[in-house]
């Protein structure tokens, strides 16, 4: 009988989440693992997963693309009474499937507005016959909040509690947790940095590749220079900062520049931008303009220069890709977790930053200018993370089998979601199974 793994992850406005946890998910399949990946957010129609990863979809919730407020997905229904059909669903997800491993994805380092599910699924797992292990599966950045140290010791009651793991989607030697998340040291449970996961084309790259190179981007010659702009899923503000940046910048590139822009607006794009976005291109020869690059990748090899969001999976690409990059930091809300990611890799040499002054005052056509002449080195960066992070899973859950199984129902610490927050009253006590 093979090892079961529980994947839980809610993307909100964009997709990068659910890619990650896919990805994920792939890898473990792949090395013999059954799968449940359960997705808490809608799933676009044209998403695909591994073939052996069973997928179950809890009733979507959805947030603003500034992450300001959360609503249902479906029409007419309240967000409480979809909260409530979906702890009782996951609880049943859990009880019938029985995993060896439960993996949550960025809780309780982030998303603490889904507690209302997350901690009575975590108690569940922890009084289970069987327990699971328990693991959080943590990009490379959080996000700053306004009051880190309330923030940092909610996460700690949490994770020390209830996790067995901490797996951090990272270089520890470019990004480790400790830089955005002070209190590291006081985490229990052991923290391994796995190396940047990077997601597999759905696609066959090369077929699509060359499909594009032979209707979308025609070049005259050779010597003509390829430029991507791509924003993730499209539904970020920032997203339509950068590419009527772009749209502008376009007429005065052209007169001093051979080269060919392909911008992908986002497969989440409203479509009132993109009109927009079409009605700007229309009668410039060097702009072509698309909903989605499925073969992103394999086109950033071939690219002379990709301009960007800095969102997680964007930047693996650009990293895999090893591509020249100017790339621009969505911040939603004040979510700093793009600009974060964009300086640290700017100040060791990856990429170059775009600042929100150069969308404003015209200095994006020089920025790219500059780009093109003066190409940064290509720097070696881990990138084997949803490899290695199977490996080091089926490795913890070979050990210890006998204290896994080691049911924690006398302690029964009081754990509540209440108003988006952990409310505890004895979580200081320290758990043999956490």
């Amino acid at each position: 009988m093979s090892t079961r793994a529980m994947l839980y992850c809610q993307h909100l406005a964009g997709i990068g989440h659910l890619v990650r946890t896919a990805e994920l998910a792939r890898s473990m399949s792949a090395d013999g693992w059954e799968i449940l990946l359960v997705c808490g957010g809608k799933v676009p129609d044209n998403f695909v997963f591994a073939p052996l990863v069973r997928v179950e979809q809890l009733e979507p919730i959805q947030s603003d693309p500034e992450y300001k407020t959360l609503s249902a997905c479906a029409e007419g229904l309240s967000l409480e009474y979809v909260k409530e059909q979906r702890v009782a669903h996951l609880l049943l997800l859990l009880e019938s499937f029985r995993p060896d491993v439960l993996v949550t994805e960025m809780f309780p380092f982030g998303r603490k507005q889904f507690a209302f599910e997350l901690i009575p699924l975590l108690e569940h797992a922890r009084r289970a016959e069987q327990k699971p292990l328990i693991v959080a599966s943590v990009r490379d950045i959080l996000v700053a909040k306004k009051d880190p140290e309330t923030q940092e010791k909610r996460v700690l009651e949490v994770v020390n509690v209830f996790y067995d793991l901490v797996l951090v989607h990272s270089d520890e030697s470019v990004q480790p947790l400790r830089a955005t998340f002070s209190m590291a040291t006081a985490i229990q449970p052991p923290v391994i940095h796995t190396g940047y996961i990077i997601a597999s084309s759905p696609v066959d790259e090369s077929a699509a590749a060359e499909d594009a190179n032979s209707h979308l981007i025609p070049c005259e010659s050779t010597d003509e220079l390829l430029i991507v702009v791509s924003c993730g899923s499209g539904r970020l503000h920032a997203a339509k900062q950068l590419i009527m940046a772009v749209l502008r910048a376009a007429p005065s590139l052209a007169r001093s520049l051979r080269h060919k822009f392909l911008i992908c607006a986002g497969p989440l794009v409203q479509h009132e931008t993109f009109q927009t976005y079409q009605e700007l291109a229309d009668g410039h020869a060097n702009v072509f303009l698309v909903h989605d690059l499925p073969f992103l990748r394999r086109l950033l090899g071939q690219a002379a220069l990709s301009i960007s969001l800095g969102g997680y999976n964007t930047v693996m690409e650009l990293l895999s890709a090893r591509a020249q990059a100017l790339v621009f930091a969505a911040e939603p809300n004040g979510d700093n977790e793009q600009k974060t990611r964009i300086e640290s890799l700017a100040a060791q040499g990856l990429l170059r930053e775009i600042h929100a002054e150069d969308l404003m005052n015209g200095n994006l056509a020089e920025l790219i200018r500059e780009a093109l002449a003066f190409p940064l080195r290509s720097v070696h960066v881990q990138l084997d993370g949803a490899r290695n992070s199977s490996k080091l899973l089926t490795k913890h859950t070979m050990r210890d089998p006998l204290l896994r199984s080691m049911s924690c129902a006398a302690l029964e610490p009081s754990v509540r979601a209440v108003s988006g927050t952990a409310a505890t009253t004895e979580l200081e006590r320290h758990s043999p199974c956490a």
